[in-house]
């Protein structure tokens, strides 16, 4: 098992998080199971539901010893600090054609990179 910042390899959490059928909208994305949807409900909505739509967001934080900010829940940092592991993870990039983020249950879509592809050059949009 590789070993980064000191932990386990980001990519082993991101996948049982979404095997574990345990966050609504964690789901696969395809039948191959190379891409997932991550739920994306801006905390502003008006149907924003705490619980459920940064539950992922806050066990990525809990996962990181991080949950708490000065004691008080920091939704944006959560959903902040597993968007950058997601972008500098090597396993994983964003497929944005397929996300829906104008949506009533908008997400983003991210799909697994090949281990032949991890050491090339990654492009991101701005």
């Amino acid at each position: 098992l590789m070993v980064r910042n000191g932990g386990i390899l980001f990519v082993v959490f991101g996948l049982f998080q979404v095997n574990s059928a345990k966050y609504l909208g964690l789901v696969w994305d395809d039948d191959d199971k190379t891409m997932f949807r991550i739920p994306w409900k801006h905390a502003g909505k008006q149907d924003f539901r705490k619980d459920e739509d940064a539950a992922i967001f806050k066990a990525w934080a809990e996962f990181k010893g991080k949950p708490t900010d000065g004691g008080q829940d920091n939704l944006a940092a959560w959903k902040t600090r597993l968007r950058c592991a997601l972008n500098k993870s090597p396993e994983f990039d964003e497929v944005m054609e397929r996300a829906q983020l104008d949506s009533s249950e908008p997400y983003k879509v991210y799909g697994l990179v090949p281990l032949n592809e991890q050491g090339e050059q990654r492009k991101y949009a701005i």
